[in-house]
């Protein structure tokens, strides 16, 4: 942690890569207004009506299209900048800790050590890393397909039989499914974790195969399940918290804005919100840079002395 707060680099490239794999999702939902359930009903009433009843009709078969366009491409791209950043991050924070020695006693001290590659963890690309990230969440695909039937049929039965009208459409939808939600983000947090050490284990000089196959045995060793918990209990309070502060934030500024308040309310109310936005984005960069050092130190302390040299890995 110590290490961690000095180098706000670090909280950059974690958030970056946090957001590239689905945390953006997560933020926007702060930011983005759901639409309601009449809403809803407009858009996309017709399409799946017609769906049901009549089968795939041209604009729904354009519609599926580009959503799995989007979403392939973001998977590839995204994918491909954060198993960068995953790697940049894993050989700094392993430069670190080599050259704080045993003691880390340039930790404790605040002695700055420039950023290089660490000899640990010099191996593998950035394309095999990705290959183990989308390994890694084969789970999580599986629940989706298992859960996606059921998501798309509850969502059709509360456009047309809406539940409590003062609950966000999301959260009621959410509530006539919670297990298939609650299992998706919970496969969704194994499959980072699980992709998180394998990428460590593949840059340490494994095979794509053996660096799962290590992982899977690290993630349920007590210590591994410990920084599970933890790193992940403190992204989840800071989402949480982050989440609050921007929803009170925009909250007032909507209400400012709409009434048309004059003077300096206005100005103050979004720079408020730009505040708390800001605030949020740099204290999950903080958790998630804490989380990936975390997995690092994990892997390092268990890893060969260098000494061995390459076939110790």
């Amino acid at each position: 942690m110590l290490a961690v707060l000095e180098q706000p680099r670090w909280w950059v490239m974690a958030l970056a890569a946090f957001l590239l794999r689905g945390g953006i999702l997560l933020l926007l939902l702060l930011i983005v207004p759901i639409p309601t359930t009449a809403g809803l009903a407009n858009s996309l009433g017709p399409t799946l009506v017609g769906f049901v009843f009549g089968g795939a009709s041209a604009s729904f078969v354009v519609l599926v299209g580009a959503l799995s366009a989007t979403l392939l491409a973001w998977l590839l791209l995204g994918g491909l900048v954060g198993a960068w950043l995953d790697l940049v991050l894993v050989r700094e924070v392993a430069a670190r800790n080599e050259s704080a020695g045993p003691d880390r006693a340039a930790v404790v001290e605040g002695d700055h050590v420039p950023p290089g590659p660490s000899g640990r963890f010099a191996h593998g690309g950035v394309a095999r890393a990705l290959l183990v990230r989308l390994l890694a969440h084969l789970p999580t695909l599986v629940v989706i397909v298992w859960g996606a039937a059921r998501l798309v049929d509850q969502g059709y039965q509360e456009l047309i039989r809406p539940g409590d009208p003062t609950l966000p459409v999301v959260l009621r939808v959410v509530l006539r499914v919670p297990e298939v939600v609650g299992l998706l983000l919970a496969a969704w947090m194994a499959g980072e974790a699980l992709g998180g050490l394998a990428v460590r284990h593949l840059a340490a000089g494994a095979s794509v195969l053996r660096s799962i196959g290590r992982a899977a045995i690290a993630l349920v060793r007590p210590t591994g399940l410990l920084v599970l918990v933890l790193t992940n209990g403190v992204i989840v309070a800071f989402v949480g918290l982050g989440g609050l502060a921007v929803a009170i934030a925009y909250s007032h500024a909507r209400a400012v804005l709409q009434d048309g308040i004059g003077g300096a309310a206005g100005p103050v109310a979004l720079l408020l919100l730009s505040i708390a936005w800001l605030g949020s984005l740099a204290v999950i960069g903080l958790a998630a840079a804490w989380r990936s050092a975390a997995w690092t130190f994990e892997v390092e302390r268990r890893l060969p002395d260098r000494t061995a040299g390459p076939s110790g890995h």
